[in-house]
């Protein structure tokens, strides 16, 4: 969150207060939310569709990166990632620059004990780091991904484990957890949290600390007018986290008024717990489900101290989401009819390896001064409900504006279409909306046990303690095993289809595709010393393709060329090679096809030279057996169908090499989507 001075008290006035008496809302929102109990999972046949929903919670809590917590958890693309960008020197993306030497991410609570300290509160007390504009887009540094240290300091490398965040784990073992969640943008709390309630920012509200007086259409207007109840839960102290209060409709509305009354109001003081914005935020939450006036949609906002911004504790805002989930379960009807998710604003100034999709250059509505604004790093992003039970991770790239398209669909399959007008075409191609996380004709209804959190609430009182440091310089084992996973609308491809020649200049051409139901992007890089620049950003259309050139000749590496194409659910392809050699005649294509009705991974094997060459293809991963040899004819091709579905469960790592120049090599990595649910790689 930035500039958190502004944050400590924010008082909402006299008409905000004298607005709050009436919490429930106007006579329409009580007869919808109870029209909503009355159709609830206890009470009607389930459709098996979206429909089934009739409550949607959000949750934004603050300022982690997905790496930070859950960059251990088993099956989720965390620290043992096959699928990374590669750092000048050979480096993988995990080993850090540190000035003259480099650093892993270094867990939290194996710090240096110091002040009297315990490592682990240390390690509930790390403290936030820059995550503004210019610092978050330094870490990023256009896609290369190595500047974390210089932009953050070493403490952005720090991470949490399972006995650091019992309960946060919990919930991804017991719900379903997206690791392909991002922030919206490379800033700070206030343009996040703009996106999460209106779509979109302006150049103005880049930066946070500056939110405010902003004129465009909110998401809750929207659901004002299709007359979809609404309301916003928090208290006087919010800590400035209600993206409506930005905006100039709500500041200025009258007491009494729908945008006043549900989107400026706060909940009764000290009803069971005086002076705990917890409590009387869920007490509030668990007396609208009683009474069966919860709204349809609801937003929650609490106080710093349950915020999980790093100046306060993890423990503390895992105390506020059970307490929020067991308002919601006050009425099991109620709960079981319920989506609640919970996401983070943006990554603080937390270290994540996976690059975040960006727009091309001269994207509509996706730069600012000349900047693109995002996708931001990976966030948490959990959903919880009767229809994501199950320990599933979903891999579909989403942004908070994802959170908004999914209200779009729902609203939808209710008869009440609310839409968001300000939402870009990129990001409406590239993240999805969310509705893939979910099965709903399968729900599992009830709670299941979680951990204990009252006892652990303020057991990191942060004031006065020193900052943690690393005690061990490794790369972090994530925890070992899979976990299931949600199918996925993706189906990539990308092959180096041939070089090119024009006096000099030697070009190698890549060709990306995609015959999958949603857009990919694609990012390509530069390895090596050979040259510099990039990374290139594509997004390709469901069905669609797109090439570009990569100059390998004089002054680009004289020849030499090492290019990797990434993509979604840690979809990779890596050339190598000499373009002035033998393996400028190879060409190598790593496709999906349907044979017999079964999806699988075809490679062609291309020899364009005047003599036979013998390829081999090794598995890195997943298949064992192997290495396999095909000997091919000048000017043939032979082909071999592979079937990671069934040794696998859909993923591949292979590489392929030539008997004709040993500087050529080829690896593809992916996963093959067919329909079904599978399990993590």
């Amino acid at each position: 969150m930035h500039k958190p001075n502004r944050r400590d008290f924010i008082a909402l006035g006299a008409a905000t207060a004298a607005a709050a008496v009436g919490m429930s809302g106007p006579r329409a929102d009580r007869a919808a939310a109870a029209e909503a109990r009355n159709t609830s999972a206890g009470e009607t046949a389930a459709t098996g569709t979206l429909k089934d929903a009739k409550h949607i919670v959000i949750l934004m809590q603050e300022n982690r990166s997905f790496d930070h917590y859950f960059g251990l958890l088993k099956g989720v693309r965390g620290f043992s990632d096959r699928s990374t960008v590669e750092l000048p020197g050979g480096h993988g993306v995990f080993d850090q620059p540190n000035g003259t030497g480099r650093h892993y991410p270094w867990q939290l609570s194996a710090t240096q004990a110091s002040g009297g300290a315990d490592p682990e509160r240390l390690a509930q007390c790390s403290g936030d780091l820059a995550h503004d504009w210019a610092s978050q887009h330094a870490a990023w540094n256009h896609g290369k991904m190595d500047s974390w240290v210089s932009a953050k300091g070493l403490r952005s490398l720090g991470y949490l484990t399972r006995e650091d965040i019992p309960f946060h784990y919990a919930l991804a073992d017991n719900w379903t957890v997206c690791d392909a969640y991002h922030a919206s943008g490379m800033s700070a709390t206030g343009p996040n949290r703009t996106y999460l309630w209106s779509g979109k920012i302006s150049e103005s509200s880049k930066d946070g600390g500056s939110e405010s007086g902003l004129t465009w259409e909110t998401y809750a207007e929207a659901l004002e007018k299709a007359t979809v109840s609404w309301k916003v839960y928090q208290s006087t102290d919010n800590y400035g986290d209600n993206g409506l209060a930005y905006f100039a409709k709500f500041t200025s509305a009258p007491a009494g008024s729908p945008l006043r009354s549900k989107g400026m109001s706060t909940v009764p003081r000290g009803t069971t717990e005086p002076g705990d914005v917890a409590a009387d935020i869920c007490d509030a939450i668990a007396a609208d489900v009683r009474a069966g006036t919860l709204p349809q949609v609801s937003w929650i906002v609490p106080d710093q101290n349950y915020s999980e911004h790093p100046m306060a504790t993890p423990a503390n805002g895992a105390h506020f989401v059970h307490k929020v989930i067991d308002a919601l379960n006050a009425d099991p009807d109620v709960f079981n009819s319920t989506i609640l998710f919970l996401n983070y604003d943006e990554n603080d100034g937390y270290f994540d390896h996976v690059p975040p999709p960006a727009p091309a250059a001269g994207t509509a509505d996706e730069f600012i001064g000349g900047t693109s604004i995002g996708l931001g790093f990976r966030v948490p992003m959990i959903a919880i409900s009767p229809w994501s039970r199950g320990g599933y991770v979903n891999s579909q790239t989403s942004d908070h504006t994802s959170v908004l398209r999914f209200l779009e669909k729902w609203t939808a399959a209710i008869g009440k279409p609310a839409t968001c007008p300000n939402i870009s075409a990129w990001r409406r191609a590239v993240c999805g909306d969310l509705t893939s996380m979910f099965d709903f004709t399968s729900p599992v209804y009830g709670l299941p046990a979680l951990p204990a959190t009252a006892t652990t609430v303020d057991m990191g009182q942060c004031a006065g303690l020193p900052n943690p440091a690393p005690v061990a310089n490794k790369l972090p084992a994530q925890e070992a095993g899979t976990r299931k996973a949600r199918a996925l609308p993706y189906q990539p491809a990308a092959d180096l289809a041939a070089f090119t020649t024009s006096g000099s200049s030697v070009q190698a051409n890549v060709k990306m595709t995609n015959a999958g139901g949603a857009a990919c992007h694609f990012s390509v890089y530069t390895n090596g010393t050979q040259r510099s620049g990039g990374p290139w950003q594509y997004t390709v259309a469901a069905g669609g393709s797109a090439g570009d050139f990569y100059n390998c000749g004089p002054g680009y590496g004289d020849g030499l060329y090492d290019l990797t194409v990434l993509g979604p659910n840690r979809f990779m392809r890596r050339f190598k090679g000499n373009a002035t050699k033998a393996g400028k005649d190879l060409l190598v294509t790593a496709s999906a096809v349907s044979v017999s009705g079964t999806v699988k991974l075809r490679f062609a094997l291309t020899n364009r030279g005047a003599s036979a060459v013998t390829f081999t293809i090794k598995a890195n991963a997943y298949r064992t057996g192997g290495p396999w040899t095909y000997t091919v004819p000048a000017g043939k091709t032979v082909t071999d169908d592979f079937s990671p579905l069934t040794y696998g469960s859909g993923w591949y790592d292979h590489t392929v090499t030539a008997s004709s120049d040993t500087t050529w090599s080829q690896r593809f990595v992916g996963h093959l989507e067919n329909g079904l649910p599978s399990v993590s790689g």
